[in-house]
């Protein structure tokens, strides 16, 4: 037995190396290739698979390309129902795909997913009652997985300029009670605490914390081009060290030196990112805004900042709290093997 799923990237190899009982084909290359994939295994296997996995219908930069992305849904659709193929949904973001250029579009690929879909996975328990509500469809057709131990790149070693550079950032004119804060990431419109770090910084000040912050990956451009202001305050604000570009950071050495990840999402969708906080013991400040308040608090993995952080002072006292509980039970809970078997019996049931 076998089944086939969307993208050869960490999520579905390490799905594909815990499940048991079934072979989890990857289909590598363009999600347009994916008919190809279906066929080509039927022939050289000469027997169907059980089930087709879709994850991401992101959209393409042009209406051309979207429209070969549309077509493309259909056909794999019409050929998952003409050989009685289980076509199965893992739904990363339930409310938006994080790139749309054109929405319409990208909604009537979502739905026509969505409808012909045997089950539509989400990724967090908490998310299905969401996913109820905003795909319309009864609960009954969703359940959910989780991801698992991320890759922390431990191996990279620590004694490059760019690991010298955070260290003497978090060592420099620092105060005893000085907190750091954590920011890695890709430039997405649903990742917005770039937008709100000066204005965390500036309101920490004014309650007398002395905060700085750690804002990387390839966002520059992006924060220029969405508000050229903020893009410059980062740049000249003390304390933040904005490391623009793409990075690569043994995040287990950095772990040691910072006291929580900063993160917020608009969006209903689990970012990774709460995963390495919580395999790392380091606690998430969020604000109330998407789903992952609502997953910080339910899990208790950090502290939820008020829309104009009225309770930044408690929040940020509160993230000395232990958690050790906490995060056992999210990781216990939350592993590849935990997503494997949910989808083994997803698949043979």
């Amino acid at each position: 037995m076998y089944a086939l799923i969307q993208d050869d990237d960490l999520k579905s190899r390490k799905w594909s190396e815990e499940i048991q009982g079934i072979e989890l084909h990857t289909m590598t290359g363009s999600t347009n290739l994916i008919p190809i994939h279906i066929i080509t295994q039927i022939l050289k296997r000469k027997i169907k698979p059980e089930a087709v996995i879709l994850r991401y219908l992101n959209d393409a930069n042009s209406f051309l390309k979207t429209i070969i992305r549309l077509i493309t849904n259909i056909i794999t659709l019409l050929i998952t129902k003409l050989f009685g193929i289980k076509l199965i949904w893992i739904c990363h973001n339930v409310d938006k795909e994080s790139k749309e250029y054109y929405s319409y579009i990208v909604n009537v690929r979502r739905k026509l997913v969505s409808k012909f879909s045997y089950k539509i996975l989400v990724t967090d328990k908490y998310l299905v009652k969401h996913a109820s509500r905003i795909l319309n469809v009864n609960q009954s057709k969703i359940d959910y997985i989780t991801f698992g131990r991320p890759n922390l790149n431990r191996y990279i070693t620590t004694k490059d300029d760019l690991h010298q550079r955070i260290t003497n950032f978090i060592k420099n004119n620092n105060e005893d009670n000085t907190i750091i804060g954590y920011s890695i990431g890709n430039p997405n419109l649903k990742v917005i605490q770039p937008f709100y770090t000066n204005e965390l910084i500036k309101k920490a000040d004014e309650n007398g914390i002395k905060l700085k912050i750690i804002l990387g990956g390839p966002i520059g451009d992006f924060i220029k081009k969405q508000d050229f202001n903020t893009y410059s305050d980062l740049l000249s604000n003390p304390s933040v060290l904005f490391l623009d570009g793409k990075i690569n950071l043994n995040e287990l050495y950095i772990s040691k030196y910072i006291d929580f990840y900063w993160r917020i999402y608009d969006d209903y969708s689990v970012p990774f990112t709460i995963y390495n906080a919580a395999y790392l013991n380091k606690p998430t400040l969020t604000m109330d805004k998407g789903f992952l308040k609502e997953m910080v608090s339910s899990y208790g993995l950090g502290e939820v900042l008020d829309s104009n952080m009225s309770n930044l002072e408690n929040a940020i006292n509160e993230l000395n709290k232990d958690r050790t509980k906490e995060y056992k039970e999210f990781i216990d809970t939350h592993n590849w093997s935990f997503g494997a078997r949910k989808l083994y019996n997803i698949i043979t049931n």
